[in-house]
């Protein structure tokens, strides 16, 4: 659903101000709303501002200096507790409908009006129409690529489109949120991964082991036939049944010319050193905490663990992914 997916978008910038002529003017008219207060949060969830309901009336003022997401809020312990999703721009904005049913409708902004249009027909979809889903999403997009909405859709291209599409659909957004962060966020994770597909070359890093002793992969890669560059930490979830699997795949071939780099994300030196003996990882292993280690992940574009990536001895990547099965077949071909 759009609007839980519009609760991952923290990271949007919310310039508030002290509200002057030009900001924004929301008008709720809402049947059965609870008497009482309402407020409007940022999407961190702080209070913007707050004020009286009278027979489901109310009135939010302010100013932004970039359209922003907001959500009205009437907290708990009511009969029919609301969190209403708003697009916030400078004019005025009127959020009617149902209490009860749950049925609320936004009007004044076309990006306001573009969003609940949005949920109506996403809710229609089959579960399963990943199509239809990705469809409606280029559709509203092309109709709001201007505004605040376009800016929200990014999101929903994620993991959906390719990562060159995506980035082209960050280029196309109006110039108001081409610095947002959530936009940001996403080109550097999108060109990271173009920069690190296969056929490209690797990109170095340099890594302290528990002995305090810097390794460049590049040294490593040029003195072996192929070089497995594994993310990973004990804690993260799948690591339990991805590790098994690459390392028992990856035995066959090392002493034909095949090394491990591997970089955890933990701290916990003692469980790390647990976990690796475990696994049975071998090659060069190095820790210096989850900064350093997101650092150099995200070189590669990756935001989960395990990752890997197989480079060959020239420093071209041969395959990149999450499992040894995404690099079974140019290891085979390799050796």
């Amino acid at each position: 659903m759009l609007f839980k997916k519009l609760l991952y978008l923290s990271a949007l910038s919310i310039a508030l101000a002290a509200c002057g002529d030009k900001g924004y003017i929301i008008k709720g008219d809402i049947i059965d709303l609870d008497e009482g207060t309402i407020s409007l949060l940022d999407v961190y969830g702080h209070t913007i501002s707050t004020t009286e309901v009278v027979d489901g009336k109310f009135t939010l003022k302010g100013k932004v200096d970039v359209p922003c997401l907001a959500y009205i809020n009437n907290a708990l312990g009511v009969v029919y507790p609301i969190d209403i999703p708003v697009l916030l721009e400078n004019t005025v904005i009127n959020v009617t409908g149902d209490a009860r049913i749950g049925h609320i409708d936004i009007t004044g902004t076309k990006a306001n009006e573009d969003m609940v249009e949005f949920k109506v027909r996403k809710d229609a979809l089959r579960p399963d129409d990943n199509e239809g889903y990705l469809n409606l999403v280029k559709e509203m997009f092309e109709r709001d690529s201007d505004n605040v909405l376009g800016a929200l859709l990014i999101s929903n291209f994620y993991n959906l489109v390719s990562d060159k599409e995506l980035l082209g659909y960050c280029d196309r957004l109006s110039p108001e949120f081409h610095d947002d962060p959530m936009v940001l966020h996403y080109k550097k994770v999108c060109q990271a991964r173009v920069d690190t597909e296969p056929g490209k070359k690797f990109k170095d890093i340099e890594m302290k082991g528990t002995d305090s002793v810097a390794v460049k992969l590049s040294d490593v890669v040029s003195a072996h036939e192929a070089t497995v560059l594994l993310f990973w930490a004990s804690w993260a979830r799948e690591v339990s049944t991805v590790l098994p699997e690459l390392v028992a795949g990856c035995l066959p071939y090392k002493d034909k010319g095949l090394t491990m780099y591997t970089v955890s994300l933990d701290s916990d030196m003692e469980r790390l050193a647990k976990a690796t003996a475990e696994y049975g990882l071998f090659g060069n292993c190095f820790a210096e905490g989850t900064e350093k280690g997101d650092k150099a992940a995200g070189l590669y574009g990756f935001e989960g663990l395990p990752r890997m990536v197989l480079i060959g001895r020239d420093g071209t990547i041969l395959a990149r992914g999450r499992s040894f099965k995404d690099v079974s077949e140019k290891l085979g071909q390799l050796f």
